[in-house]
């Protein structure tokens, strides 16, 4: 037998670890108000799921009716070229709601067929009756057969509890609703090849009904990814709260504290009157916040807010040149407002924009601002920079295989990571070289400044945390009017 080679020379590689990647920002989320009709059968949304992620219109389509608010949003936002393609649905439950258990991955009707010969135990909570009882299913021909062999078996141990299969997966519901009403994962060999297992399923207490803020925090610590919001049409144009409701102004406000844009729609002809200051455009401006949008439409069945965030999510950060100006974009699936010169000039005092008729012969969206006064395309743009800032640094730090000293060097290494993060707002045109508010020329766009070593506080050299990094930057803009002045002489 030949001596190995490592016996002379034995290399182990090591492989760092894959980077994280930098967040999706054109993710919509519009909130949906749980109503008959809207889901088609067997596809609603349950409080378990609270949300759902869409690619395409017909991924939308094949949940929800054509006539629905969800399909109508959807249609909005994927209508535009180029097309987008992250929409998220949040549910907010307008009724007191029960406690469910919504099954995961689950075994085949063959499987389950073969595997449950005979009777077999399953035992389940509901409403504190501990239900333990036989279920027969080996004669279930499909996962309907099996869902009410299984329901037959739990009303007899509490009544009223059912059990069902849709959107692929089981769902066993307390008879009750409210906070009073409750559920535990189920247990037995049945309940595993169901999926309703605490290994697999999900879970939702009951609970009373939901005001909109409720359900987008509630959305948001189940993890659910999203940038922006809009909402159904019945939640729009609310300045004094409806029953079990928000105003407009507070989720614009929850939408501020959560750095998530807020594309709010009026129908309000008010917004067109410049001696009305009581309007949903006009407290919103008066809020001055820099996260909420104003749309205004005739059209009650129209979704101008998601249809615009639409056309800022095709944009791709990552490219050259690719940040955009929402100003006199073509906007599809939004009616166009033919308003007269008072009435834009009412509109635009207040922040708000529409897609309007221009020169008698071009539709188009006008301005973007937000109800702070600054732009849309800019608030975009710095909240893809804050997480890309992030992503960036913490992959300095995952990926290493060896540690970043707490030296001048690593310092430096933090310093330059921060430089190439802002020099991706440069190539995307978020950012140029420009002037400050100072009057301080900016060559490259942008000014790291950085601590020296010698400067940092023992305290947080002894926790391993640099607070020394800053930068100022210049804005590209972008130019939305153009003003000539010319002589003639003959």
């Amino acid at each position: 037998m030949a001596i190995e080679i490592t016996e002379f020379a034995d290399v182990s590689i090591s492989v760092s670890p894959t980077g994280v990647s930098s967040g999706d920002f054109g993710i919509l989320g519009f909130l949906a108000v749980d109503a008959p009709g809207q889901a088609k059968a067997g596809m609603d949304i349950s409080s378990a799921e609270r949300t759902r992620a869409y690619a395409s219109l017909e991924s939308v389509g094949l949940d929800w009716e054509a006539t629905s608010e969800v399909y109508l949003a959807a249609s909005a936002y994927f209508g535009q070229t180029p097309t987008p393609r992250s929409f998220t649905v949040l549910m907010n439950y307008v009724t007191d709601t029960a406690a469910v258990v919504a099954g995961g991955a689950h075994e085949t009707i063959t499987a389950i067929n073969a595997l449950l010969p005979t009777p077999t135990a399953i035992v389940i909570t509901v409403d504190g009756t501990e239900i333990d009882t036989l279920v027969d299913v080996s004669a279930s021909a499909d996962m309907d057969e099996v869902a009410a062999a299984v329901e037959t078996a739990l009303g007899v141990g509490l009544a009223g509890t059912t059990c069902v299969y849709a959107n692929g997966g089981f769902l066993v519901t307390s008879p009750t609703a409210g906070v009073a009403s409750t559920i535990t994962f189920a247990s037995g060999v049945l309940a595993v090849a169901l999926g309703l297992d605490q290994t697999v399923a999900k879970i939702s207490q009951g609970f009373d009904i939901e005001t909109p803020v409720v359900s987008l925090a509630e959305a948001v610590a189940s993890g659910t990814a999203f940038v922006a919001i809009d909402v159904d049409k019945t939640l729009r144009d609310h300045t004094v709260a409806p029953p079990n409701g928000n105003t407009t102004l507070e989720i614009s406000d929850w939408a501020s504290a959560n750095k998530k844009i807020f594309m709010s729609t009026s129908n309000n002809l008010d917004v067109l009157d410049s001696s009305v200051d009581t309007d949903v455009a006009s407290v919103l401006k008066l809020s001055g916040s820099r996260f909420t949008h104003s749309v205004f439409s005739r059209s009650v069945n129209a979704y101008p807010g998601s249809a615009v965030f639409g056309r800022a999510a095709s944009v791709n950060f990552a490219n050259i040149n690719s940040t955009i100006t929402l100003n006199l974009k073509q906007i599809a699936n939004v009616p166009a407002e033919d308003l007269t010169p008072s009435e834009f000039a009412a509109m635009q005092s207040k922040y708000c924009s529409a897609v309007v008729v221009i020169g008698g012969s071009v539709n188009a969206f006008v301005d973007s601002r937000m109800a702070s006064g600054s732009w849309l395309d800019t608030t975009h743009g710095l909240m893809w920079l804050e997480n890309r800032n992030e992503t960036d640094m913490f992959n300095l730090l995952y990926q290493q295989s060896t540690k970043i000293p707490f030296t001048q060097a690593g310092i430096n290494m933090a310093k330059a990571q921060l430089e190439r993060s802002l020099q991706a707002a440069v190539r995307n045109g978020l950012s140029a070289p420009g002037f400050l508010p100072s009057g301080e020329f900016l060559p490259e766009g942008f000014q790291v400044d950085s601590l020296s070593l010698a400067e940092i506080s023992a305290s947080d050299k002894s926790n391993r945390v640099y607070n020394g990094l800053t930068y100022r930057m210049v804005g590209a803009g972008a130019l939305h009017g153009v003003a000539v002045s010319g002589s003639f002489s003959e």
